[in-house]
């Protein structure tokens, strides 16, 4: 008999057949996520293990830094909040980078895109953007894309 509560752990059970574009990997993606805002974070964290990735979580930059350093595989793609206090979430990405260089960066803000990577001085064509509110199918639907692009960066920036 399988109980509701089971189902929080297999959430495949949930979906109709035919819903997936791919079945479930053998190897699990690895999602470092960082905001500040512990409830942006508990809401991705959900929303992404629900889609059976592995996710580490990180509330600044020094956290990340060392989330990063005690991980013991590897990170595929980190989700991060551009407005951090301290340093910032583009500062943050260049720094895990040059560790992970085939780590792929999905930057987050609820301000406008354009806006901020003028303020944070970041190549506008060379990142990729998800503007907070967000719905749950919209962020599944570009962490598949990063995940699945061509190309070590799949087109995040650069460490240099």
């Amino acid at each position: 008999m399988l109980f509701w509560s089971s189902l929080q752990y297999f959430p495949y059970l949930l979906a109709a057949p035919g819903n997936h574009t791919q079945e479930m990997s053998m190897t699990q993606r690895t999602v470092l996520v960082v905001d500040d805002e512990k409830s942006q974070r508990d809401l991705i964290r959900d929303i992404l293990r629900l889609e059976a990735y592995a996710v580490l979580e990180a509330a600044d930059y020094e956290e990340a830094l060392a989330v990063q350093g005690r991980h013991l595989g590897e990170i595929d793609l980190l989700l991060i909040d551009l407005s951090l206090p301290g340093r910032n979430g583009y500062e943050l990405s260049k720094a895990l980078l040059a560790v992970e260089p085939d780590l792929a960066v999905l930057f987050v803000s609820g301000h406008a895109g354009a806006e901020l990577c003028k303020s944070f001085n970041m190549p506008v064509t060379d990142v990729h953007f998800l503007q907070k509110p967000f719905p749950p199918a919209e962020l599944v639907r570009r962490v598949k894309f990063l995940l699945e692009s061509a190309g070590p960066l799949a087109g995040s920036v650069s460490a240099v």
